[in-house]
């Protein structure tokens, strides 16, 4: 079996954001996902940062913010173009499952009623993956 082109290398949860004051304990979140990156090629990395949202129809801001911060590791020296496109769609489904737990255990921790987010195809995300990328 040949070695994968990337790997995850490690993540972690940067920005963690809630105010639940004024929610009611009942209430139907709506949520966002938002991805960005980095490309670091000379050491071969890649900065995905994915961040979650949750909100209350009735207000604009966020009541919920997480951040993670994963990095993933090519094999190869790669030029940006030169990323395959499997690469943007991947990366985010391996890092869902590390946020969707994460939502979960902090809202159940902060004693409310916890946000489970289904399993969920987020390859609509990769478009907005590759246009947010910068290289560094």
């Amino acid at each position: 079996m040949e070695n994968a082109a990337f790997s995850l290398k490690s993540y972690r949860f940067e920005n963690i954001m809630m105010d639940l004051k004024n929610v009611p304990s009942n209430v139907t979140f709506n949520i966002e996902f938002t991805p960005s990156g980095e490309y670091l090629p000379k050491q071969r990395l890649y900065n995905l940062d994915f961040v979650f949202r949750a909100w209350v129809k009735e207000q604009s801001e966020p009541v919920i913010k997480i951040g993670c911060i994963a990095v993933f590791e090519f094999k190869e020296d790669l030029a940006f173009e030169e990323i395959p496109n499997f690469f943007y769609p991947n990366s985010i489904a391996i890092v869902f499952p590390y946020i969707r737990a994460f939502v979960s255990t902090v809202t159940l921790q902060a004693n409310m009623k916890p946000i489970l987010i289904p399993t969920l195809n987020l390859t609509s995300l990769q478009n907005t993956l590759k246009e947010h990328t910068v290289v560094k």
